[in-house]
């Protein structure tokens, strides 16, 4: 039993180690190569799309600086249990967001897509349609 709880502890110190090195890389794209700062918007008399896309990479640096602050608050073994709360506060606030806007503009619909995009460049999806290794995988042969 003993040994279980120790493989589970290693299991989330990798899965948060693995997140630490994922939201450096991504804080490097976002606001180091592309120039990403909340600051963007500050005077301007009228929004570009550049600016804009600027905004939004300094507000994804923020919310992952501030994750990566949390979890260096706790104990180690915690900082798993933390970032699995923090997905699911950030998906309410995305959701909160989203239903504050106009529905002509299918707003549930672009933020289920942006975060199933971040999420599938962290896991990309499994095609079954060329998995050969399995029974049944998703398509006949000729001849079968």
């Amino acid at each position: 039993m003993c040994g279980d709880l120790e493989e589970e502890d290693n299991e989330a110190e990798r899965l948060y180690a693995a997140f630490l090195h994922a939201a450096n890389s991504a804080l490097h794209d976002a606001v180091d190569h592309r120039g990403g700062s909340r600051g963007s918007l500050d005077s301007q008399a009228t929004i570009s799309d550049e600016t804009l896309h600027k905004y939004m990479d300094g507000l994804f640096g923020d919310l992952l600086n501030a994750c990566i602050k949390d979890g260096k608050r706790v104990i180690e073994r915690d900082r798993y249990r933390v970032l699995a709360c923090q997905a699911i506060v950030l998906a309410r606030a995305a959701g909160f967001l989203a239903g504050q806007l106009d529905l002509r503009e299918d707003p549930l619909r672009n933020s289920i897509g942006a975060l199933m995009a971040e999420y599938e460049t962290q896991h990309p999806a499994h095609d079954p349609d060329h998995d050969h290794h399995t029974e049944g995988h998703g398509h006949q042969h000729h001849g079968d």
